[in-house]
């Protein structure tokens, strides 16, 4: 959903998942913002953002910045890199993307930026609490004081969509696949999202 008008306050990292789903649902965040660097999943996570935006009635903006050259793993349709703790893995992925919607919502006067990070993601050293207080940190020291929030850092995804109870209409659209645009079923991601739904549905 489109919209112009107010300044936004709240800003929601909306990449389509589950996480990122029910975070839109409980926090009602001014605008969401996908973001197309050049994954190979983009267009899936781009449509399912769009999607559960419409249905919460909240604003949604898409920013395009191909990194693809940058890439590694899965994601980029690339080798894996031997750094790599996963084949999904993109060298400072969630520096990369926190900071394009920084670059963007902070001339715009957002003073929070929602991050849908789970405990489920502290096997990757940016999905760990520290790495968003660090990041936090260092936008807020930063030109407009913007502060990154991960509201449900301290729980796994499915205890967050339980606690969180949103309707099985809006995760519907949810796209969690980190390798094809068409859900490949295989992957990590895609057994975590059926794994997640059957439970507490």
């Amino acid at each position: 959903m489109q919209s112009g008008g107010h300044m936004p306050e709240s800003v929601l990292l909306l990449s389509g998942g589950l996480d990122s789903a029910t975070l839109a649902y409980t926090h009602n965040p001014d605008l969401t913002v996908t973001v197309d660097y050049g994954q190979c999943c983009a267009d899936a996570e781009i449509q399912a953002s769009e999607q559960i935006a419409d249905q919460l009635n909240l604003e949604h903006e898409v920013i395009e910045v191909d990194c693809r050259s940058l890439g590694a793993g899965t994601m980029a349709g690339k080798r894996e890199t031997k750094l790599n703790s996963a084949p999904e893995w993109w060298p400072y992925r969630n520096q990369l993307v926190i900071t394009l919607v920084a670059m963007d919502v902070v001339r715009r006067g957002a003073d929070r930026l929602l991050i849908g990070a789970v405990a489920d993601d502290q096997d990757h050293a940016d999905g760990k609490e520290e790495f968003f207080e660090l990041i936090d940190s260092l936008l807020s020291f930063q030109e407009g004081n913007l502060r990154v929030k991960a509201p449900a850092i301290d729980s796994t995804t499915e205890e967050f969509v339980r606690e969180a109870n949103p309707p099985e209409s809006l995760l519907g659209w949810t796209h969690s696949c980190t390798a094809s645009n068409a859900a490949c079923g295989e992957c990590g991601s895609c057994k975590k999202r059926q794994r997640v739904l059957s439970r507490v549905f």
